[in-house]
């Protein structure tokens, strides 16, 4: 074997050979006992090595430095505890803590055992909760409490083109009518029409409507408003008609002067190749050169996802390594053609000192995204040891880099991109440093072209297959989808963006100052055009697939086998075989369906029934952005739309007014045809324009509300009601349930999940054959009551555990989740605040079950006597 070292020593005697850093024998001298030679000492170890003896394996690990891999791995878990708590710990504590692990850890580093090791990764999960609790507190982003319409005064500090308009990134000066109590600082803001754009700099003012960033769209999905706070985004929204430019803002300090100036450059750039390739083109050619990739088309987006090249459209370690590969071999080349150049300096060195100013510059003019600043990172430190004589493509250089990282960003140790991008770097070196010591055989003892060929076309497989098995984990565990051919698109496209596009784009950059880009452009877009149609293909045979949500705890364990299987060296990374196994095991397995649940979005504008894959919603035109993640991480395949009735005729048309009786008695004649017509076909929900929408679904009645004025009718009506405005009341006194839009600012969404047992009272549970039984449950009908008897409550210590499952007449037991939970934490806490009194509310309880009892008043049928 081969350390990563410069000095390596043989150790005679050893049957092995084993190469040992120079700077690594220390740590075997220390445990040498008095008297023994060096040599025989190794070959004692090798011994024990050889009959997997734990402690010689892990004293190897140690003599070639792998314990040092294991630093950003106990920060970032650190890092990940910190964040998933629901309650910020107490920062006193936590530094008194982490200090006495420090200090232990120093005292203990000379000791055996586990005792060093188990001190310094506590030190270390303690410093790397720290520092996410520092990250934290310097972020300090201001969110926006609650959706407002407000005339918006601010700067620019970037914008980007989108299918419709412009997306603007505005710094606040001022809010008016109304005026903001609490603004937030920077928020981003899409303006449609084809108006000539406000100029980076200028003053921006128009009436806007700002949003909160959203909540996940179900428990456990994304949560946009964790990243829009450590992106410094306090709130989204979209200007009411074209915004207008009001001249140039007064001049800003010395950063934002030079923020201003790279944001010029970058849409200089972004205009000209606009102006050579149109269309989709023109939006991948920016998407790959400035990081604008919000003008592409959504078709083009999702045939790209789905044969897995999504990656070539963010700018991250593959377009930062290209870029700055294509620039350092070429500079060399081209000092090298000089003799006396090639000996009198060291051509190697200076092309990657150049090749990082040319990385940084890309990096500028690539908007500075969070994964194009980690590739940044990664392929500094990886320049920066050629520069010194080391080896640049290590795993200890992908360890300082993650180190950076988490020192610098904390916070991007819980998303995708830095474990997507960290998992296929490791994975690589790994997988191509087992491919190499492969005995040389075939083509690979050839000299012609074969063998460059045999290179190029294995070279390419293999980082495919690496890469894309090593990230599907994560795929499936943050959007629940895989690209079922994405070799095969990997394998189409990725030549052609490697050899054509990249160099092409890269000379264009090159000639752009001069107007000579257009050529380049061409040749770059030709290749794109063929990684469009590829896409489209690849994407056309149909291999993408949802996976819906992973298993609890998946993803923990494939990270338990993954990284010791990567980062050690010895046999001990083949105890990260059975955790990885189980990990796919978990995901592959067939499991039970899911539970039949209810699904509330936090606006109260999408209700959803779903049993299996089946989905049975309140509109028939659902939000795309909510919708769409339901739909994947639920892996629905079919959905059934609403029974539109009649709309309903009252004399007040304001919705927010207060009805007279006879318009209340009109709407209550209205609703018990609706329930009636419920009552024939349960599963699907009858809709009432304006006015409400009604279900049963599993023996339980829901009733979503459009007028404040129908609370009260639809808490006689119903178990759970969900209300889309204030209803003017919190509880509903006939016992239902009721879902108020406070409750939803506060917690998000909802997520009933109804017993197993439950989802199997008709057969097989299906949706579908509910709808087709005209003549269901007339009994049903007639059991809709005044009055529910229903228990809140965190258990029924009443009724024996087993109730619920016995009968489908008996108890019903339903199971609650929200999609915010840690309320109290920085990035959630603006739902408490209320800006009329600028004060922060207390938290609304919302109990963990709901109990329905089976008398025969909730709408569920009677048990019988006995």
């Amino acid at each position: 074997m081969r350390g990563s070292g410069a000095g390596t020593s043989e150790i005679d005697g050893a049957e092995s050979r084993r190469a040992v850093p120079a700077r690594f024998r220390a740590a075997f001298r220390k445990r040498q006992p008095k008297g023994e030679r060096e040599a025989d000492f190794y070959q004692r170890d090798a011994g024990r090595a050889g009959r997997f003896d734990i402690a010689a394996l892990w004293r190897e690990e140690q003599a070639f430095g792998r314990p040092f891999l294991m630093v950003p791995v106990a920060l970032a878990a650190g890092i990940g505890w910190w964040f998933s708590l629901a309650e910020s710990p107490s920062s006193l504590g936590l530094g008194i803590y982490g200090g006495l692990a420090v200090f232990a850890a120093v005292l203990l580093r000379n000791g055996r055992g586990l005792l060093p090791v188990a001190s310094a990764c506590i030190a270390l999960f303690l410093c790397g909760a720290l520092l996410a609790e520092l990250e934290t507190a310097r972020r300090a982003t201001v969110m926006l409490d609650s959706a407002v319409t407000t005339h918006i005064t601010g700067v620019v500090e970037s914008r980007e083109p989108t299918e419709t308009g412009w997306r603007y990134l505005v710094q606040v000066t001022a809010t008016d009518d109304p005026v903001i109590h609490r603004p937030p600082e920077r928020v981003t803001l899409v303006a449609r029409g084809n108006l000539p754009p406000v100029g980076i700099g200028h003053a921006i003012q128009g009436l806007g409507r700002l949003l909160p960033p959203s909540a996940p769209v179900m428990p456990g999905l994304v949560d946009f408003g964790f990243l829009s706070y450590f992106d410094g985004i306090g709130a989204v929204g979209f200007f009411y008609g074209p915004p207008a430019d009001i001249g140039v803002a007064p001049a800003p300090g010395l950063n934002a002067r030079a923020g201003f100036a790279i944001e010029r450059i970058r849409d200089g750039i972004a205009g000209r190749t606009r102006a050579v390739l149109a269309g989709d083109t023109g939006a991948f050619a920016n998407a790959i050169i400035t990081g604008e990739r919000r003008a592409l088309s959504d078709d083009m987006l999702d045939a790209l996802r789905n044969a897995g090249l999504a990656h070539i459209i963010a700018i991250s370690g593959l377009h930062m390594a290209l870029a700055a590969g294509i620039f350092f071999s070429s500079l060399r080349l081209l000092l090298a053609l000089s003799p006396r150049a090639a000996e009198a300096v060291s051509t190697k060195k200076i092309a990657a000192a150049a090749a990082i100013a040319a990385a940084l510059f890309y990096l500028l003019i690539s908007g500075m995204q969070v994964s194009a600043e980690r590739a940044f990172i990664m392929l500094a430190v990886m320049l920066a040891a050629a520069i010194f004589d080391r080896p640049a493509i290590s795993l200890r250089n992908v360890a300082l880099a993650a180190l950076v990282i988490l020192i610098v960003t904390p916070a991007e140790v819980v998303g995708p991109g830095m474990q997507m991008s960290f998992a296929a770097t490791l994975a690589l070196i790994a997988g191509y440093g087992a491919w190499q010591r492969r005995p040389a055989e075939g083509f690979r003892q050839s000299r012609g072209p074969l063998r460059w060929l045999w290179i190029a076309a294995s070279g390419i497989v293999l980082t495919a297959l690496i890469g894309g098995l090593s990230t599907t984990p994560f795929a499936i565990h943050h959007f629940s989808r895989i690209a079922g051919y994405g070799l095969l698109g990997n394998l189409l496209a990725m030549p052609v963006v490697t050899f054509i596009v990249m160099p092409a784009g890269l000379l264009s950059l090159i000639a752009m100052p001069l107007n000579l880009h257009a050529p380049f452009l061409f040749v770059m877009g030709w290749g794109l055009d063929w990684v469009m149609r590829a896409a489209t293909w690849v994407d056309g045979l149909g291999g993408a697939f949802t996976t819906g949500r992973a298993p609890e705890g998946f993803l923990l364990l494939f990270l338990a086998g993954f990284l010791p299987l990567v980062l050690l060296r010895t046999r001990l990374r083949l105890l990260g075989v059975i955790p990885m196994a189980v990990s796919v095991a978990l995901i592959s397995w067939p499991r039970e369906p899911s539970p039949s649940q209810i699904l509330v979005a936090d606006d109260g504008n999408l209700v959803a029934f779903v049993t299996g894959d089946v989905a049975a919603l309140t509109t028939k035109r659902p939000p795309s952005f909510v919708f769409e993640q339901w739909e994947t991480a639920l892996a629905l395949a079919e959905t059934l739309p609403p029974v539109e009735e009649s709309a309903l005729v009252l004399d007040e048309e304001d919705r927010f007014a207060r009805l007279e009786a006879a318009d209340m008695a009109s709407a209550a004649r209205a609703l018990r045809d609706t329930i009636t017509e419920a009552g024939r076909t349960p599963g699907i929900f009858h809709c009432k324009k304006d006015a409400w929408c009604y279900g049963l679904f599993m023996e339980l009645r829901l009733m979503t509300v459009d007028r404040p004025a129908f609370a009260g009718l639809a808490c006689d009506n119903a178990d759970i009601v969900v209300s889309r405005y204030r209803p003017g009341f919190q509880i509903c006194r006939s016992g239902a349930y009721l879902v108020t839009p406070a409750m939803r600012r506060q917690h998000g969404a909802f997520q009933f999940t109804l017993p197993p047992t439950a989802s199997r009272t008709r057969d097989d549970g299906d949706i579908r054959r509910s709808v087709a039984e005209p003549d269901r449950g007339e009994a049903i009908v007639q059991q809709a009551s005044n009055a529910n008897p229903l228990r809140v409550g965190k258990a029924d210590a009443a009724a024996p555990p087993s109730t619920p499952s016995q009968s489908p007449c008996g108890p019903m037991t339903l199971s609650i989740s929200t999609s915010v939970r840690a309320l109290t934490r920085p990035w959630n806490r603006h739902r408490l605040y209320d800006w009329r009194s600028g004060e922060y509310l207390p938290v609304i309880a919302v109990p963990e079950t709901l109990t329905f009892s089976g008398n025969g008043g909730s709408g569920r049928p009677a048990c019988p006597a006995p």
